[in-house]
């Protein structure tokens, strides 16, 4: 598999990250990528089971220096650069096909994947997450951090009903 490093874009916000003083461990799942920083739907281990269509290890983590903010024009969930902010989330550990899932979840490019250093209970991990793509200027934060989308749950798990057909193509051309 490629790195998928060479598939990430700056988020809109182009400040360089504070620094880092304590080291960062570079986890590299069985397929040699990086893990997923999930923030919204990922979190939830049903909607993640269903979206991925298989299960993956997964982690609490969080994200210092980050904010969740929703975009009501497009009912959409995503996360941007907050010097002080504090984001609760998951790491997964995905294989290449647990990537193009969920690249297609996302809407790969309305989201891009980016490079971000999530703290797990035990270590700084240098994993992947999605954020809109588009402009963030009508972007309005999200402090509850309980708020897993930024639609209704009933229209998330209609969503994943849809996508399901989606998620099982991606797994049968994978072999």
């Amino acid at each position: 598999m490629n790195d998928p490093a060479h598939e990430l874009k700056r988020p809109y916000d182009t400040r360089p990250r504070l620094e880092r003083i304590r080291p960062v461990r570079h986890t590299a799942v069985a397929t040699g990528g990086f893990p997923l920083f999930g923030y919204g739907t990922f979190r939830d281990p049903r909607w993640r089971r269903e979206i991925l269509g298989a299960e993956y290890p997964w982690e609490p983590a969080t994200l210092r220096g980050w904010q969740r903010v929703t975009f009501p024009a497009y009912d959409y969930l995503s996360i941007r650069e907050s010097e002080f902010d504090l984001v609760e989330g998951v790491l997964v550990e995905l294989d290449e096909i647990g990537w193009r899932v969920a690249d297609a979840w996302e809407e790969v490019p309305k989201y891009v994947r980016v490079a971000v250093e999530a703290r797990t209970a035990s270590d700084l991990v240098v994993a992947r997450s999605y954020v809109f793509a588009g402009s963030h200027d009508d972007a309005v934060p999200l402090d509850d951090d309980h708020v897993l989308a930024s639609i209704p749950h009933r229209d998330v798990e209609r969503a994943i009903v849809v996508f399901a057909r989606t998620r099982d193509a991606i797994r049968r051309s994978a072999g």
